[in-house]
């Protein structure tokens, strides 16, 4: 990850918040995603893009983020419980790993 992508931040209550760190010691959200309805799990940026990241949940989906647009670019729906893990692979691929005991590779995920 360069120093172009801001810092991530996941809660409880189903909320991914981008942060601006600014120099006065707070930190304020400049872009906030809620679409997914259980606790998200993880949230990556994608190596090569500083407009792109994923985020996976206890909902069992995996979401694929543009900062520029509101709503998921893809959603990933191939698990049948909750999604514990989840990366970018080989940069057009994402891997995730669930509660079901299943490892998911969703090939040709282009978002560049």
């Amino acid at each position: 990850m360069d120093n172009d992508h801001l810092p991530l931040q996941q809660y409880c209550d189903k909320v991914i918040s981008c942060l601006d760190v600014g120099g006065e010691g707070t930190s304020a959200p400049v872009y906030q995603f809620s679409s997914h309805s259980s606790w998200i799990s993880t949230c990556k940026w994608h190596e090569k893009s500083r407009f792109h990241l994923l985020s996976a949940s206890y909902d069992g989906k995996v979401m694929l983020w543009d900062l520029r647009t509101a709503w998921p670019l893809a959603v990933i729906d191939t698990h049948n419980d909750k999604v514990l893990c989840a990366d970018w692979w080989k940069g057009e691929s994402v891997v995730s790993g669930g509660a079901d005991s299943k490892l998911c590779i969703s090939f040709d995920v282009c978002v560049l």
